[in-house]
């Protein structure tokens, strides 16, 4: 008889108990996998259990899947034990990592190949040696084997442990989801970097289900982008779809959100070989308006650069950063108006055009963030006519740049 299937389960495929069964030996007992994955939290966070059978060996495990794209869930690098006997798996269970792909009504796991970082012997011999073949068969199916799951039932995995899955703040284990960070402001700007060598490591980074970055090469080119944000909870998940040349993946996702910085991280240790990172972003919009931030901006000592008269009406603001690339944003106001927000800097000139009311202009740049190099640094040169004039802009969170330029009709 074929599985009856609700509306929910029609919606998200992945939500039920799936098993695998493999023997590949007559003489020796089969080893039995079996995942229960829950109701998604926002439609992309899966809490789940994996269970593992083989001859005296029984265990348990939390785990966090992340949904990747309609087909695919990102696996948690940590599996928390519930329960585990008569020995622990321990680091082997790094071999999991990767992905659970949907192919047809099966879901295949995809690994993320870890070969030889002194993962593979390690722990073969620290119990009693009567485990030492369970443990190599284990191994092996853990390392190499095909493993495809079939499902079994439609029914989502519910247990207490489900909330402390999803919700990081309230415990002290980490699954690869960071705690909840509030913003007041809708636009976040992000920036991705390769902390050690271009080695051609991907990612993947999804916003609320949609894809911003797909199997993205971490280079020049796709660094930084503004997002908005949508009202309430904001899923931003980064994966790593490779370890590029030289393992593991060494990206870093920069977000500046609300006038503080964050980062994921792949190259800290409790992210080594992980698929994924999740950062959790709250957006309460109304909390605080352009008006209060607009107060907080003022509250900053303003350091005046120069002053100086023009008498053309349009001006083009031309800045770069002058010395190392480093994530470094501004805004700039012009008498008070918000002319950009959320402006990198980089290496390549970027141009701004200004028009001048008559009588005194009042530009003012203010910091965003600091970048991985405080403090805010940047080169201005402002065209106007056939003239020029150039300032060295050099702010933080306690300073802006101010220059004055008074507009003289010819």
């Amino acid at each position: 008889m074929g599985l009856f299937l609700t509306a929910s389960a029609r919606q998200n495929p992945f939500t039920g108990t799936w098993k695998m069964s493999s023997k590949p030996w007559p003489h020796i007992p089969a080893t039995i996998m079996e995942l229960e994955i829950g109701e998604p939290s926002n439609g992309v966070l899966f809490p789940a259990k994996l269970n593992i059978r083989y001859s005296i060996f029984s265990a348990s495990y939390k785990v966090l899947l992340v949904k990747k794209n309609e087909r695919q869930l990102g696996i948690g690098r940590n599996k928390v034990p519930l329960s585990e006997v008569p020995f622990r798996l321990g680091i082997w269970l790094m071999y999991l990592n990767g992905t659970l792909d949907l192919k047809g009504k099966n879901l295949e796991l995809n690994r993320m190949w870890i070969d030889n970082f002194g993962i593979w012997m390690k722990g073969l011999y620290d119990d009693d040696e009567i485990y030492v073949n369970t443990k190599v068969t284990l191994r092996d199916m853990l390392y190499r084997d095909s493993l495809t799951f079939h499902k079994t039932a439609n029914t989502p995995w519910k247990d207490t442990a489900v909330q402390e899955i999803l919700h990081p703040e309230n415990g002290d284990i980490f699954y690869g989801m960071y705690d909840k960070i509030i913003s007041h402001e809708r636009s976040v700007v992000l920036q991705i970097n390769d902390q050690e060598t271009l080695d051609k490591d991907t990612v993947t980074l999804v916003h609320n289900g949609k894809r911003l970055l797909d199997k993205a090469e971490v280079n020049e080119d796709n660094r930084r982008q503004h997002i908005m944000l949508d009202t309430g909870m904001n899923i931003l998940a980064f994966f790593a779809d490779n370890y590029g040349r030289l393992p593991p993946n060494t990206g870093r996702l920069y977000m500046g959100i609300d006038k503080n910085e964050y980062s994921l991280d792949f190259t800290y240790r409790a992210n080594a070989f992980a698929t994924f990172m999740v950062a959790q972003v709250v957006y309460e919009p109304g909390k605080k308006d352009s008006a209060t931030a607009t107060i907080a901006e003022n509250t900053r000592k303003t350091e005046p650069l120069g002053a100086f008269g023009v008498n053309e009406k349009n001006l083009t603001l031309e800045l770069w950063d002058g010395q190392v690339e480093d994530g470094d944003s501004v805004t700039l106001r012009l008498n008070g108006t918000l002319i950009q927000s959320g402006f990198p800097v980089k290496q390549k000139l970027s141009r701004v055009p200004v028009e001048l009311k008559p009588g005194e202009n009042i530009l003012v740049f203010i910091a965003d963030n600091l970048g991985s190099i405080p403090p805010n640094t940047a080169e201005l040169r402002i065209r106007y006519g056939g003239q020029t004039k150039s300032f060295g802009l050099n702010t933080d969170m306690k300073r802006n740049n101010e220059i004055r330029i008074t507009y003289v009709p010819k």
